[in-house]
């Protein structure tokens, strides 16, 4: 594949994800399933997912995919080389998750509290922990 054809499919994943993050900032959701809805889109933008994956809700398993899909190798294939081997132990999948969440939490200037974050494994979980937040 071409660099440019990479360069403008990042391009418009990048922009999705603003587009995103400006309709989360803006709406009042009633609910945390319907703020989820966008909330997903934002995500699976942000992992280089969008229009690949529905239905997959675990983040690290979308973290996973997104390492797979940026590095051109089947999932599997990715997870073992991915495997933990800085010295921080961390892999290129938890590193999406953290900067993910930091992402939502300068968008939206919201703050996760740092118990909680540990938690917000799913995209729901974080769908009902940012709608909280939004609404306190």
């Amino acid at each position: 594949m071409s660099i440019i054809k990479k360069k403008s499919g990042l391009l418009m994943y990048q922009k999705k994800s603003a587009e995103y993050m400006e309709k989360i900032k803006t709406t009042p959701y009633p609910d945390w399933k319907s703020l989820h809805q966008d909330l997903y889109g934002f995500i699976l933008s942000k992992y280089i997912l969008l229009g690949d994956v529905t239905d997959i809700y675990d983040l690290t398993e979308l973290a996973e995919l997104s390492v797979a899909k940026t590095i051109q190798m089947p999932k599997e294939d990715s997870k073992q080389l991915d495997g933990a081997h800085s010295c921080e132990g961390t892999t290129s999948a938890m590193n999406k998750k953290v900067l993910l969440l930091m992402a939502l939490q300068k968008g939206l200037n919201i703050k996760f509290s740092a118990q909680n974050t540990a938690n917000l494994t799913d995209t729901r979980l974080i769908a009902q922990e940012v709608w909280k937040l939004l609404n306190l």
